[in-house]
């Protein structure tokens, strides 16, 4: 019964949820009724959160953490990263899903060397659209010497002029592991000599890599010691999208090249 009232809720879920970002000010607890999350701060004042508003959690590692409230998060769907206090990615707890077509197919292209090649040249054909649609929306000229610089270094090279703090960094990696988990897909594959392959890595460099390319327009607005995570929401909010085409994109790769066997 309690299980159904939770897939209830978050079957019901608004289109308006939102992330939930549980920072450093101060000790937190959180613990959980049937549908919601409960955080207490260190006056005792408490705030109900209903998973079905819920989309993700940022959660810094001075929360404590309920055992009951991680598991409502996992059946509800939600993924929870977690952040260090020197702004660093610590780690993402993700619902499990049984495996996918599209999670099956990307498995079976990453397994052998000619699949994995064609992953590294499905990367570059991304980091070319990025470029492709960052010279298009830029409204001026782009000299040529600097087309081809910018071609080298970031489409062959994967390197890019980096503009924006790296404390912003592992907030687009907690947004990538959600949409990862949306999609049913994992988060690091296995090439065919068993290494890893950082598929959440790989797609945090997509849309860092854009990001940077328009730091002018991501951080407008923003005052010296901006609110990463506003900044970070705000651009999600605008460019959610642009990841999803990147994961549909990998997934129509994946799919060919086990069809093409």
């Amino acid at each position: 019964m309690l299980m159904q009232r939770q897939r209830n809720a978050r079957s019901q879920a608004c289109a308006g949820a939102r992330t939930l970002y549980l920072g450093d000010g101060g000790q937190k607890w959180v613990s959980c009724s049937d549908v919601a999350l409960v955080v207490k701060d260190e006056t005792g004042v408490e705030m109900r959160y209903p998973v079905a508003r819920v989309a993700r959690i940022v959660s810094s590692v001075r929360v404590d953490w309920r055992g009951p409230a991680l598991a409502l998060c996992m059946q509800a769907g939600i993924t929870i990263s977690w952040i260090t206090t020197n702004g660093a990615a610590l780690g993402t707890c993700l619902a499990s899903h049984p495996p996918a077509d599209a999670a099956v197919a990307l498995e079976t292209l990453l397994e052998s060397d000619a699949g994995l090649d064609r992953y590294w040249s499905w990367l570059r054909q991304r980091r070319m659209a990025v470029l492709v649609r960052w010279a298009e929306s830029s409204g001026k000229r782009i000299a040529p010497h600097q087309w081809e610089t910018l071609k080298r270094e970031w489409v062959y090279a994967g390197h890019l002029v980096q503009h924006l703090p790296e404390r912003l960094r592992p907030l687009v990696l907690a947004y990538v592991h959600h949409a990862l988990g949306q999609h049913h897909l994992p988060c690091i594959g296995w090439g065919p000599q068993a290494q890893a392959i950082e598929l959440d890595k790989d797609v945090v460099e997509l849309l860092w890599g854009e990001m940077n390319l328009y730091a002018g327009s991501v951080m407008e607005n923003i005052q010296e010691q901006p609110d990463l995570a506003a900044v970070a929401e705000r651009w999600i909010g605008a460019n959610a999208a642009t990841c999803a085409q990147h994961l549909y994109s990998l997934q129509r790769c994946a799919h060919r090249a086990l069809r093409d066997e």
